[in-house]
């Protein structure tokens, strides 16, 4: 009689972020991952900005995910939830996706992410309307996401996950499977985003936050995608990479 190979436990997984981190564990990481915590639609900017006092008592939100996820930005709980699971984590999984549109600033200091959601709800979006709008990209944006990401790498730190940090830089794809041009996402072209988005990660490099970067010619759009054509919709190929290389690392740490 033959030893069976030993069952792998799931590797424990939080998502800060949105879905380049959670389709690649969805769709192409099995049962080899448990996802403890998803942190969405929550800009690095939200964070100790408490505008909670400003979510509508009354909305028209029918998803309890949605909600959720926008009543946390609103009250900027990330370090909260990050603190809540930190000593049942494997790896943090950190993509910028939720970064693209910038954020609303109240006068008071609060600070919103302008989340795909948020503009797709009426109540919420009248609830920021008298915030401003800082554009994701721009020097100002840059200039006050700066700091917070060498504060988040402190508190990484003192809560043992930052050595289990992996931020994903996938690039917004050019072209879709069938070598179209993807469409531009309220707005912005992958070209403008992959440039945007190039001093964002660089300045975690320079923090030594590990990356795993993937090449702008190397991913694909995938008209079929199961939350429809967009340019950081891809295709399978490229979530079972990230998978791959996200659990080749893993395995590296445990050996």
């Amino acid at each position: 009689m033959t030893d069976q190979p030993a069952e792998k436990t799931p590797t424990r997984v939080v998502i800060y972020g949105s879905c380049v981190a959670r389709d690649s564990v969805d769709l192409a990481g099995g049962d080899r991952f448990d996802v403890v915590a998803y942190i969405a639609r929550q800009s690095l900017l939200s964070p100790d900005h408490d505008a909670s006092a400003r979510f509508p008592a009354e909305t028209s939100i029918d998803s309890d995910f949605q909600h959720r996820m926008m009543t946390g930005d609103f009250a900027g709980n990330l370090i909260e939830r990050l603190t809540e699971v930190a000593d049942r984590t494997d790896i943090l999984l950190w993509d910028l996706v939720d970064e693209r549109h910038g954020v609303h600033v109240f006068e008071d200091g609060g600070v919103v992410t302008r989340s795909i959601d948020l503009v797709r709800v009426p109540e919420v979006l009248s609830a920021v309307d008298d915030a401003r709008h800082i554009e994701f990209g721009t020097d100002e944006h840059f200039e006050l996401w700066a700091p917070r990401a060498e504060q988040l790498r402190e508190t990484l730190v003192s809560l043992g996950l930052f050595e289990k940090t992996l931020v994903l830089q996938v690039p917004w794809a050019l072209v879709t499977v069938d070598g179209r041009h993807t469409p531009r996402s309220m707005g912005t072209s992958a070209a403008e985003a992959n440039e945007a988005y190039l001093r964002y990660y660089e300045h975690l490099r320079t923090l030594g936050f590990p990356i795993l970067e993937l090449q702008p010619l190397g991913v694909l759009a995938d008209p079929e995608h199961r939350w429809g054509l967009a340019p950081f919709h891809y295709t399978q190929d490229v979530y079972e990479e990230v998978v791959q290389r996200v659990l080749a690392g893993r395995d590296g740490d445990r050996g």
